[in-house]
């Protein structure tokens, strides 16, 4: 699932040289049963963030699990794709148009005719599923590839080799979009972050390239929830509530004996309501790597 806030981390608004090995976003978690790293995920890239820095890599082959938010490979993007169409098609009966403001819907059509899209494909959908298809195509615009983001990634490399657990299903992420309470909102936002698209993805990018957490927190998290206060119940749904249930799934498993290398979204990591934030709330130790 394409997360409409986590198009700040993912997008790159022009084209340049990506240095091999830069640093990312990785902790190391410390418990006495089991040894446990977290990396900053961005779920569409270009090929050239690769290779990633070594110890990274390092931290992944000696790790017997990889954890992920959602395993988006093989099945699992099968399923999510059958439950978008299945559970994003409106009622018969209602239209796109009848879900939206009178306001918001003159402000889809607006965007709609700017990038010569019909609005006829769109009337029978949901307006969440409308927005993530949006911005689906404006990541292929940007020359973005899901196949590459960093956790497939480690799918790939782990199908077959190690065990690969989910901090939620399929089913959740599906219900997280379609189910919002307030799609006029959703929608609201999805448009006007694909319209500054150009003015703000750069620093963004940058800061996660470069590994800097509080410069990301800053214009991912803060910066936004203060500037549009409108769209805090956006950013309760998709990053506060996730987390604290992230949370809780990661310290079930630093109290097991394993190893695990926990592959989720950058901006879930960071922050005063993010994972590792949390964690050392509850006592554990953290280190970047």
């Amino acid at each position: 699932m394409i997360r409409i806030l986590l198009l700040a981390v993912a997008l790159l608004s022009s084209r340049q040289a990506w240095t091999a090995g830069e640093p990312l976003l990785a902790w190391r978690v410390a418990s006495p049963t089991s040894e446990l790293y977290l990396l900053g995920s961005v779920h569409v890239a270009f090929e050239d963030i690769y290779p990633l820095r070594e110890e990274i890599e390092t931290a992944f082959s000696q790790s017997s699990t990889l954890v992920v938010e959602v395993d988006i490979g093989g099945d699992g993007a099968l399923e999510i794709q059958q439950l978008l169409l299945e559970r994003g098609a409106l009622p018969p009966g209602e239209s796109l148009e009848q879900s939206l403001s009178p306001a918001t819907w003159e402000a889809l059509q607006k965007y709609l005719r700017s990038r010569a899209l019909p609005p006829e494909v769109f009337v029978g959908l949901k307006p969440a599923l409308v927005a993530t298809t949006l911005s689906n195509i404006r990541l292929a615009e940007l020359g973005m590839h899901s196949e590459l983001g960093i956790d497939q990634h480690f799918l790939n490399q782990a199908r077959g080799s190690k065990n690969i657990v989910e901090l939620e299903t399929a089913q959740e992420q599906v219900s997280l979009l379609l189910d919002f309470p307030q799609p006029d909102l959703l929608m609201v936002q999805t448009l006007t972050q694909l319209d500054e698209i150009d003015s703000f993805i750069r620093p963004i990018y940058d800061a996660w390239r470069l590994g800097d957490s509080e410069k990301l927190n800053s214009l991912l998290l803060e910066d936004e929830r203060q500037q549009h206060p409108e769209f805090e119940l956006i950013y309760q749904r998709m990053f506060d509530d996730r987390n604290g249930r992230m949370t809780s799934r990661i310290v079930e498993m630093l109290a097991t004996q394993g190893s695990y290398f926990v592959v989720v979204g950058a901006g879930h990591l960071v922050g005063e309501t993010g994972i590792i934030a949390q964690l050392e709330q509850r006592g554990y130790q953290t280190a970047r790597f």
